[in-house]
């Protein structure tokens, strides 16, 4: 019996060495900021197949990619050195997200993220064992490729999964898009091979709500093709996916190759399988068409809006000046307020040419995102600042004596003035994001190229159609007051105005360069005004535009404060703002909390306005004080992936952008760009289901 013993121990530790069920977290040294994890849960002896996770864990801001990872980056791969007993590893993906990288997108995951795997087993009484290296690719703004060698043995008819990881398990798969899902009916897959373009019709019963649609494919002669992120025309149960494809050896073809098409929606995570037929020519929604007309208006109506924003105001004023010294003759007023026109139209133009070059690019897209730039900022500090001089007299442009010659020769050099003027205003009205502008202007930047510079014609024709009327109509220069003393005073007010614009550019710089630095570069322009006030006019005029600059300030503080028991109620500290998170909204929502999202910028006049006239006045105020409000900003002052990609989410590419989510609204209540006090008070309200 005693030598009996040594054996019946030995074949204890030889079956205990059988029975792992997980392996630890592996890491590696050289990157620790990822970790994976493989455990084995469930066993279905029947069709000798068990169910594994393979758990990875990233630290923020780290990502790894889905099986297709978009414009750049690898997915996870597992090469299997030994599958003792196991004939087959099925690896499945959950549903991904996309994600902004230095303009470029990915698909893929972050944060901790639980992969299926279901073994195929050849013996159910025998042990097993799975060995292999898992290569994970992780990046944030640099990309790292780790390997992770997994080394796991185990006797399937031993294993007893745990509650926990039978959860685990349940809710990893409940992530994993459904294959046919009878709620999601494709009707139709047609590519154009001279558009390069791939267009999928789905219908879902219960309509669509956010919807995204990913194309991959197992094919290898698809294997290295890009697909661009869709377009997306919803119109009630149907959608319409549109794809540009491209292929880096040059054109792609996508007909007769099988392609995997994954839909994604709220509550919703589907995958089909198809062919696309091949056609001439992918056709638009009508759906998309009609609703075309309706944009351009809006695009013409925001435009018109833009007039009457503070940031083109002061160009207003010049141009009324150059109005007022203008000869009254009619065809010189129409060529002259035709020349502003084609200037404001030929800046949307160039900018529609600028978001279709980043719209090629991949860039990030918005509206004003010029404004993220210190050296746009920059450059219009330098513009309005040399404006304001030459408003107040300082000094004047003038042409070398050839070039004035030459011009004479040719006619009326004045016209290139008013164009450029025209230019300037339409720069200026690009932080504004006017009623209906953002709409038209989401419609754009989400169109095609013709669609898109179908709009933007469109918002350049309603911001110049004030001087179109003129245009139009020369008798109406002629209401305005004739020339006299009176407007040396409106040219001192208009050079004021020029010049808090300028300030208020320099506040700007404060998102790029230190505070010390931007005091500086203000100090030396005012330093040079006040110079170039003296050489003009003198001590005595240096005295009179401090005088005045004060009388304004003066006349402001007196106005607010008569009028504050109409906007405000006495000084307020600013709400609790924390950063924008996407994981967090969810939480809060799951919680029974209400979440006010805060799309916001500094270069953003229209924000400024939200923020002093509502967010911070009763009885919005009071609301989102609430401790069951979460109040949730994201800055867009500068370049910021996670807001682009939020904006874009919602298919909006311009501030402000507020939403409110709650446990009655977990997708989310828009609002709208010029907030009021009933519209929030309902948003939260509806949100937490008090209505």
């Amino acid at each position: 019996m005693k030598h009996i013993i040594p054996f019946i121990l030995l074949f204890m530790l030889m079956s205990s060495a059988w029975a792992q069920d997980s392996t630890d977290w592996i890491t590696s040294s050289e990157h620790p900021h990822v970790q994976i994890k493989l455990d084995l849960v469930t066993a279905q002896a029947d069709q000798q197949q068990l169910q594994a996770l393979l758990k990875v864990r990233l630290e923020s801001p780290w990502k790894t990619y889905w099986r297709a990872p978009g414009e750049g980056g690898i997915p996870p791969t597992a090469e299997w050195q030994t599958k003792s007993n196991i004939s087959r590893v099925q690896w499945q993906w959950p549903a991904p997200q996309r994600y902004q990288v230095q303009g470029i997108e990915t698909v893929g995951y972050q944060g901790t993220v639980a992969f299926p795997l279901t073994l195929t087993i050849e013996n159910w009484q025998q042990p097993a064992r799975l060995q292999g290296v898992v290569t994970m690719s992780s990046c944030t703004n640099i990309c790292v490729l780790t390997d992770f060698p997994v080394d796991i043995s185990f006797n399937p008819a031993q294993l007893a999964a745990s509650e926990q990881r039978v959860f685990e398990l349940q809710k990893a798969l409940s992530q994993v898009p459904r294959l046919d899902h009878p709620a999601v009916v494709l009707e139709r897959a047609e590519w154009s091979a001279s558009q390069q373009q791939l267009q999928l019709e789905l219908t879902h019963p219960q309509g669509w709500q956010q919807p995204d649609v990913l194309v991959d494919s197992l094919a290898t002669e698809l294997a290295d093709m890009t697909v661009a992120p869709p377009r997306l025309d919803i119109d009630g149960q149907r959608l319409l996916a549109t794809f540009n494809i491209s292929h880096w050896l040059g054109a792609a073809e996508v007909a007769s190759y099988p392609i995997q098409i994954t839909v994604l929606d709220e509550a919703l995570a589907a995958e089909l399988s198809t062919t696309a037929q091949a056609v001439a020519q992918v056709t638009h929604a009508p759906a998309v068409s009609s609703s075309l007309g309706l944009m351009f208006a809006f695009a013409l109506l925001g435009g018109l809006i833009l007039n009457i924003m503070p940031c083109v105001l002061p160009v207003l004023g010049m141009k009324l000046q150059s109005v007022l010294l203008i000869p009254r003759e009619r065809g010189l007023i129409r060529r002259q307020f035709l020349a502003s026109a084609l200037g404001i139209v030929l800046s949307f133009w160039l900018l529609a040419l600028f978001i279709w070059g980043l719209k090629t690019s991949g860039s990030a897209l918005g509206w004003g995102i010029q404004f993220q730039s210190p050296w746009f900022i920059g450059f219009m500090v330098l513009v309005t600042g040399l404006f304001t001089f030459n408003l107040a007299g300082l000094f004047e442009f003038r042409l070398p004596s050839s070039w004035q010659t030459w011009a004479a020769q040719r006619g009326d050099n004045s016209y290139l003035g008013h164009v450029v003027q025209g230019m300037f205003a339409t720069l200026l009205a690009t932080p504004c994001s006017a009623p209906f502008l953002g709409t038209a202007v989401s419609f754009a930047m989400a169109a095609s190229n013709l669609q898109l510079w179908f709009i933007f014609t469109g918002l350049g024709l309603g911001m110049a159609s004030p001087w179109l009327l003129v245009a139009a109509l020369p008798s109406l220069a002629k209401l305005l007051p004739k020339p006299g003393r009176w407007m040396q005073i409106t040219k001192v007010i208009f050079s004021l105005m020029l010049a808090a614009t300028t300030l208020w550019l320099f506040t700007l710089l404060n998102n790029h360069l230190t505070a010390a630095m931007v005091w500086l570069l203000a100090l030396s322009w005012l330093v040079v005004a006040a110079l170039l006030v003296i050489r003009t006019y003198g001590k005595q005029g240096l005295l009179i535009a401090v005088a005045s600059s004060l009388l304004v300030v003066a006349a402001v503080a007196v106005t607010a404060s008569l009028t504050s028991a109409k906007w405000a109620s006495g000084p307020r500290p600013d709400h609790a703002w924390v950063g924008l998170n996407e994981t967090e909204i969810s939480r809060a929502v799951a919680q029974g909390q209400v979440v006010f999202v805060d799309i916001t910028a500094d270069w953003c006049i229209t924000c400024k306005a939200n923020k002093i006239g509502v967010l911070l006045q009763q009885p919005v105020y009071q609301l989102l004080q609430d401790p069951q409000v979460v109040t949730m900003q994201g800055d867009w002052s500068q370049a910021n992936d996670q807001v682009t990609q939020y904006l874009r989410k919602y298919q909006r590419y311009g501030v402000p952008f507020n939403r409110v989510y709650g446990p009655n609204a977990p997708a989310g209540i828009d609002l709208p760009v010029i907030l009021t006090a009933e519209a929030v008070s309902a948003a939260i309200d509806q949100a937490a289901g008090r209505e």
